[in-house]
């Protein structure tokens, strides 16, 4: 777990989401002071699990204090860039969280914002970017990088020297052959086997995995 400064630390998204993250950082040692939703209008906040709702993004902004920390707690990649930078232009500092049964290879980096789940591999020399989440019981092995605001999905495996764009997601389940690039934005499908490069923004699914046309999407 790090981030600048000690100031108190909430969780952006009171969702199902949010309340994986608020264990993860209970877990870590970490006593998060509150949920912040990203609007007035999102989501019914359903994660607190006895933690306050103390504000969101869009209302008055009372609840921010000095040296404040903060993990975005959103799955959809999108808009959870969108609130990382928002919260950045607050003032609030990315806390790189980090589940403590997760295994963290000698030169691997977890960047600031960045989640590690329970039960992940992240193998030698390989980098987490900002905003980054890598689920539970997922791995990424020597020398990959994921990309900011990407997500490698529950189960997912990523082989040796496996660039994954900013952006992209990598669904549950599924497994990218060594040396591979995933694009930024590009969608990996649940349960497919990527054996070649996905372009930025093209979405595959299948053994081996292939574009999917818009009947499939």
């Amino acid at each position: 777990m790090s981030g600048e400064g000690l100031g108190p630390l909430v969780i952006v998204g009171a969702g199902d989401h949010g309340r994986v993250v608020l264990e993860l950082l209970r877990a870590a040692g970490e006593s998060p002071s509150g949920f912040v939703q990203p609007n007035r209008e999102g989501a019914e906040a359903r994660g607190t699990d006895g933690l306050a709702l103390i504000g969101n993004l869009d209302g008055p902004l009372t609840w921010v204090q000095p040296g404040m920390r903060f993990v975005v707690a959103l799955g959809d990649n999108l808009l959870r860039r969108d609130v990382y930078q928002e919260c950045l232009r607050l003032g609030l500092a990315p806390v790189a969280a980090v589940h403590p049964t997760a295994t963290i290879l000698a030169g691997a980096r977890i960047e600031p914002g960045a989640m590690v789940c329970a039960g992940v591999v992240v193998g030698v020399a390989a980098q987490i970017g900002a905003n980054a989440i890598v689920n539970t019981s997922s791995s990424a092995d020597h020398d990959v990088s994921v990309g900011p605001h990407a997500q490698v999905a529950p189960g997912a495996r990523l082989a040796g020297r496996v660039t994954v764009g900013e952006g992209a997601y990598i669904g549950i389940g599924s497994a990218v052959r060594e040396g591979l690039t995933i694009g930024a934005w590009a969608v990996v499908a649940g349960g497919a086997m990527v054996v070649e490069d996905v372009p930025p923004a093209t979405r595959v699914a299948g053994v081996p995995a292939r574009p999917m046309d818009s009947s499939t999407a």
